[in-house]
């Protein structure tokens, strides 16, 4: 059957008033739902415990311990030697670079210089692309120059002017048996700065063995805090701490340099970052995740990507080595684990029993958890990952994947004011701050106190400022 041209015209009409109708339907009980279910924010103090002996206590023990760092004369251990930021161009900043297989996007055969910086965002420029940067590199004062760099520029740039970039350049006949690299470069007409190369050595790695990463460090941050948190991990398992100094005190500094001369396993790299938040997101984050991926690679079996105030915290098993191995078995083809987040608010009140332990206050959070990739950390396999983010792996190798842990199996506990928080839900129609949550009770840091508080890091700091309990 043939219709007239004006029962089209019709039917074209009632399809735009259908559509326009159930737009505006949507749109005014999606805004009322909103007005009901996104309340008022509150004050973020009314239910916050205010504990002034607690407030004592760690000044106290903060002046002791500075006083014992001046007087020391044992602390004369330095940084790590390391990368630290080189400037190539105007647009192009680098922090490191090292020796690798290329990943498979480049060569399947060759070996590369991997350099990880930033470069200024250009709308023109292609993600991934080759360059017009030139690769050279120095052997004494014999310097070769090679072809073109291979451009990756790295998601979560937040829209600032600076984005986390690698630059590839491919060795060709280099093998691990070739006379060493001193030195590798970028540059476009005439070389200007040279940057030191780090050589990853394939070697195979025990079973499980895990190091951590810590984003850069900056601001004033309470060193008792510093010791639960390399306790508390260290207890669960993990062998190596990685830290980025960016803006810390003096006394943090030297307080970590004397945890390195003890027997804890510790490196410390300067972070001289050379743009604020203004211009690159959160002091080069995306930068220091994919360093300290790649450093790692190798060297341990997993590598964990955490704040200095996030724990991850097993549900099911002792320890996170306990954990990584039943992952292993569970997901042979995993190259990461997602542990979900949830929040352990400041304003939602403290033990009664106190602690100079944060996390042995705190039973107290919030009931809805967040979704994956909205402030969850990860668990990675550095060999099986090119690419990683802020709350999850952007890309893996060929043949692996990312997991997202169960929160029955393990679960992110992040310890900090929640004001002005907010969290968003089914599909981010609707949003609300944290602090209007349910609060649930949570014990699985306080039921080991004992393991902590026992722990023979602690037992050693706190003889070392005359402390003689946790507790008081």
């Amino acid at each position: 059957m043939i219709f007239p041209p004006s029962w089209h015209v019709r039917q074209c009409k009632n399809f735009l008033m259908f559509v326009i109708t159930y737009g505006l339907c949507t749109y005014f009980i999606v805004s009322y739902l909103k007005s009901k279910i996104y309340p008022k924010k509150e004050n973020c103090f009314v239910n916050e415990s205010f504990n002034i002996k607690s407030k004592e206590i760690i000044f106290k023990v903060e002046a002791n311990l500075k006083y014992f760092l001046e007087k020391s004369t044992n602390i004369s251990v330095s940084d790590d030697v390391s990368d630290d930021w080189v400037q190539i161009t105007e647009d192009v900043f680098i922090y490191s670079s090292y020796i690798d297989k290329c990943p498979s996007i480049i060569s399947s055969s060759s070996f590369c210089v991997q350099f990880i910086g930033i470069s200024l965002m250009n709308i023109t420029d292609i993600d991934d692309s080759i360059s017009d940067y030139k690769c050279a590199f120095k052997r004494k004062s014999n310097v070769t120059r090679l072809g073109f760099a291979f451009l990756k520029k790295l998601n979560e740039h937040h829209f600032k002017p600076y984005t986390a970039v690698f630059f590839y350049c491919d060795l060709k006949n280099f093998t691990t048996n070739s006379v060493s690299i001193d030195f590798v470069t970028l540059y476009k007409v005439s070389i200007s700065t040279w940057v030191r190369v780090n050589y990853l050595e394939f070697k195979a790695t025990p079973n499980v063995s895990i190091n951590l990463c810590v984003r850069p460090l900056y601001g004033l941050y309470p060193s008792i805090n510093m010791i639960e948190f390399l306790t508390y991990y260290k207890m669960m398992g993990v062998e190596h701490f990685v830290f980025y100094r960016y803006n810390i005190s003096a006394s943090m500094h030297s307080f970590l340099k004397y945890l390195k001369s003890t027997n804890l396993s510790i490196e410390i790299h300067p972070w001289n970052v050379p743009f604020d938040n203004e211009l690159l997101h959160e002091f080069g984050q995306m930068v220091f995740t994919q360093d300290c991926i790649l450093r790692s690679k190798y060297k341990f079996s997993h590598t964990i990507i955490v704040d200095i105030d996030e724990y991850i915290v097993p549900k099911l098993h002792l320890n996170i080595t306990s954990l990584v191995v039943f992952l292993d078995k569970k997901y042979e083809d995993a190259g990461s684990y997602v542990i979900p987040m949830v929040l352990f608010c400041d304003e939602f009140s403290y033990n009664p029993n106190f602690s100079l332990f944060h996390i042995l206050n705190h039973n107290k959070r919030q009931k809805t958890l967040w979704k994956y990739g909205y402030r969850s950390k990860y668990i990675v396999r550095s060999g099986r990952v090119l690419y990683g983010g802020i709350h999850f792996i952007w890309k893996h190798e060929k043949n692996w994947r990312e997991v997202e842990v169960s929160d029955t199996v393990a679960l992110l506990h992040h310890y900090r004011r929640c004001c002005g928080v907010v969290q968003t839900w089914f599909f981010e129609l609707f949003s609300f701050y944290v602090l209007n949550d349910d609060v649930v009770i949570d014990n699985s840091l306080i039921n080991n106190s004992f393991k902590l508080a026992n722990d023979s890091l602690v037992s050693f700091i706190l003889n070392l400022l005359n402390v003689t309990s946790l507790y008081f």
